[in-house]
């Protein structure tokens, strides 16, 4: 990470033990980013004096603050691990993935600072950044742990296969396709909510752009929790077509195609992209531990 960027405990945090979260010189940066995430830091920056809490749980959920001032959180958070598993295995964890994981933390510690201080845009293009760096290494290091060599080399050729139904192109659809290969159906199918913002006019505008533009969904994929103008539920496997269809169509603009978000849909761009990157930190939040859990696996 970048040497005026400061990491601190927040006030009365607790470390209970887990040594290798402590923030020192030495702490790897796959320990620091779950802490940033967690909801346990205080973030400067020495070049512009800025100090950020970052006290919000976003591995949890977007709406929930680490008020127990600890990691604990991670003892219930993946079944069969708890927090001391993470610890021990940073304790041996290889440098392998050491430049992946110090390119993660510094896009996801501007990010979480951003949404934190109500800077949607900002938030999201890092978002959106800290993406792409999962979308090849998550299959990768999935695959690096198997020793079905011919069938992950399989896997990844299907993978690998060029797909653009849904804007990805690249890495991007290699990892749609990684997550929908290897995710179970009820992890695919659990939704994330977004709550809309501003005014009625303004929520009615931006909830109809990802109910109709963005998702294209059919009155058949409402899902029961989704409100008109007030929440949509999103599931799982929806959330990477959000990321990439808001960034593509609105940021990246091309002349002639019918599907560009215009400016008259978003109404108020800081307010559409601060409904987006809570819900979506914690969708990056996840796939960043599931890296984490796979990491900690031996070859099988």
């Amino acid at each position: 990470m970048a040497h005026f960027v400061i990491y601190r405990d927040r006030d009365n945090f607790q470390l209970n033990g887990l040594d290798e979260f402590a923030i020192t010189a030495q702490t790897r940066p796959e320990a620091t980013c779950l802490r940033v995430l967690c909801g346990t830091c205080e973030i400067s920056n020495s070049e512009n004096d800025e100090v950020t809490i970052v006290a919000t749980n976003f591995l949890e959920s977007a709406a929930s603050e680490n008020s127990t001032l600890d990691l604990s959180f991670l003892d219930t958070y993946q079944e069969g691990i708890t927090a001391q598993d993470y610890n021990e295995h940073l304790k041996g964890a290889s440098e392998s993935n050491r430049i992946f994981y110090d390119d993660f933390l510094s896009e996801i510690t501007v990010a979480a600072c951003a949404a934190e201080n109500g800077q949607g845009i900002s938030s999201f293009l890092h978002i959106y950044r800290a993406y792409e760096r999962i979308s090849y290494a998550f299959p990768l290091i999935y695959a690096s742990k198997s020793r079905d060599y011919i069938g992950s080399f399989d896997n990844l050729k299907k993978w690998l296969a060029d797909s653009k139904s849904d804007g990805s192109a690249g890495e991007l659809a290699f990892f749609k396709k990684f997550i929908d290969a290897t995710y179970e159906d009820d992890e695919k199918e659990a939704t994330t909510d977004f709550h809309f913002l501003g005014s009625d006019e303004t929520r009615r505008r931006q909830f109809a752009l990802i109910r109709n533009q963005i998702l294209k969904w059919r009155p058949e994929d409402v899902t029961p929790s989704t409100i008109d103008n007030q929440v949509i539920s999103v599931r799982f496997d929806q959330l990477h077509t959000i990321l990439l269809t808001s960034r593509n169509r609105y940021f990246h603009q091309m002349s002639g195609r019918s599907d560009n978000i215009k400016q008259a849909a978003v109404v108020d761009p800081e307010t559409f992209f601060l409904v987006l990157c809570r819900p979506l930190l914690t969708y990056v939040a996840k796939l960043f531990h599931d890296i984490v859990i796979e990491d900690m696996k031996t070859p099988t």
